[in-house]
């Protein structure tokens, strides 16, 4: 994180299962000032919500350790939530950091994180977003607005509608839902989220294309596991809107495997597009056991 031009109150490392002590007398050592915290049970949402329990402020925004923030992310990010009470989420706009490696390239080709240089306030905005001219349901925004690598929460609202599952994020089994899992509780509740572009963050891609493919396959059964959670949590016409929206996200990687082989027109090579489309239809299945795997772990870790 570069010099930021409204300093924060606390700045904290929460180290995610360390295998040894390196990272705490680097801090220790180069940044006095900054508070460093061990969360020993391994998933990314543990940390995220260690950080939660450890901070009595208000708003808690969340850094990547592969990404570089602009200096004025955090005023831009604050300013999201003043005066705006209802406000819990704010998303900052992404970036690549460097574009180097075929593999870089690929996943910015592929969607990345940017999501562009317009404002959108939820669910005001709600009408902006189509799917093939029809407004898209309001859990798409969830998808659309912005990405765990760079955001914050309010830490009451957080608080009241649940912190972030454990069962996302969890490296193999589920490696991504969080974020978006989060934003859309939120909007589900009834308050609002920001994408804020002048919150800008850099963030480094994966550089081996082994990686960046692994990536991919996992982002999309992570994000088809939280629709499958979302709809049965829901009820009524609302259920009904999100199961459509899950159809909808499992047939599209087969057209777009249809039109590469009819045409060549793809970022994606044809034999991952398969594996796309497969690793949606494994995120059906896939959420129940992560919520065991979870629980097992944090009973194993005393979480």
């Amino acid at each position: 994180m570069t010099g930021q031009a409204l300093v924060p109150d606390e700045i904290m490392v929460v180290d995610n299962a360390p295998s040894d002590t390196r990272a705490s007398h680097l801090v220790a050592e180069r940044f006095p000032a900054v508070r460093y915290i061990c969360e020993p049970t391994p998933g990314l949402n543990f940390a995220r919500n260690r950080a939660l329990a450890e901070t009595r402020r208000e708003i808690v925004a969340y850094l990547d350790d592969d990404a570089v923030a602009d200096e004025a992310w955090i005023q831009r990010t604050v300013e999201a939530f003043v005066g705006h009470p209802k406000v819990t989420v704010c998303t900052a706009r992404v970036k690549p950091l460097r574009l180097d490696t075929h593999a870089q390239r690929l996943f910015e080709a592929q969607g990345g994180f940017d999501r562009g240089a317009a404002r959108i306030h939820m669910p005001h905005d709600a009408g902006a977003l189509r799917m093939h001219g029809l407004r898209a349901p309001l859990i798409a925004w969830s998808i659309a607005i912005g990405v765990g690598a760079a955001m914050a929460v309010r830490r009451s609202a957080a608080d009241a509608i649940g912190r972030f599952d454990i069962a996302l994020d969890l490296g193999e089994v589920l490696p991504g839902g969080g974020d978006v899992d989060i934003i859309w509780r939120t909007l589900d509740a009834g308050l609002e989220v920001v994408y804020e572009p002048a919150a800008l963050v850099l963030h480094e891609h994966r550089s081996d294309m082994g990686q960046v493919y692994s990536q991919i396959l996992g982002h999309r059964r992570a994000e088809v596991a939280f629709l499958v959670k979302s709809a049965r949590a829901a009820r009524g016409w609302k259920r009904v809107t999100i199961v459509a929206f899950i159809g909808w996200r499992l047939i599209k990687p087969g057209l777009r495997l249809i039109r590469k082989l009819l045409t060549g027109k793809d970022p994606l090579p044809t034999p991952l597009l398969g594996r796309l489309w497969l690793n949606g239809w494994r995120g059906v299945r896939t959420y129940g056991r992560a919520v065991r795997f979870a629980n097992e772990r944090a009973a194993r870790f005393g979480t």
